[in-house]
């Protein structure tokens, strides 16, 4: 054999692993969720229609929740149910500056159901509270699913 069949034999190798690792690394990012998430007060996070009256889907979610009630009862970072007004829960994470996360539930009656959205008002720059706050998203769907199974939930990709 020369010894130009076996560089190219060796070439041609090197390009088939090279290929395979891409797919590989390729595959195995698209399984993974992307983490970087925005702010976007016009556009739900989570969104379902709720066979259920506004307030107890309100109730039915801050219970699902289980998030401490006050900012006294969480450290710096934290998220915590702040409170409701009407047919709005108020999820935020304690900051001493006022920059923390800032989130929303609103309820809505419609002719047929109660539309749910959840929308994300503020977020900090912290990568450790993105991932809590991808978690959050998934409780929140789980919540208004679990109070209506028959409930169509949608995720913004954003």
């Amino acid at each position: 054999m020369s010894v130009e069949v076996i560089v190219l034999v060796v070439l041609l190798v090197l390009a088939l692993a090279g290929a395979v690792a891409g797919v590989v690394a390729v595959a195995r990012r698209s399984g993974e969720r992307p983490v970087g998430i925005e702010a976007n007060p016009m556009v739900p996070r989570v969104s379902a229609e709720v066979h259920a009256g506004e307030e107890q889907v309100l109730i039915h979610v801050a219970r699902w929740l289980m998030l401490p009630t006050g900012r006294d009862d969480v450290a710096y970072g934290e998220i915590y149910l702040v409170g409701s007004a009407g047919m709005t829960m108020k999820i935020a994470s304690r900051s001493e500056i006022g920059r923390g996360f800032d989130a929303e539930v609103r309820v809505h009656r419609t002719r047929r159901a109660s539309l749910a959205e959840y929308y994300v008002l503020r977020l900090p720059g912290d990568e450790s509270l993105h991932e809590r706050i991808l978690a959050l998203d998934d409780r929140i769907a789980a919540a208004l699913h679990d109070l209506d199974p028959q409930a169509h939930v949608r995720r913004s990709a954003g």
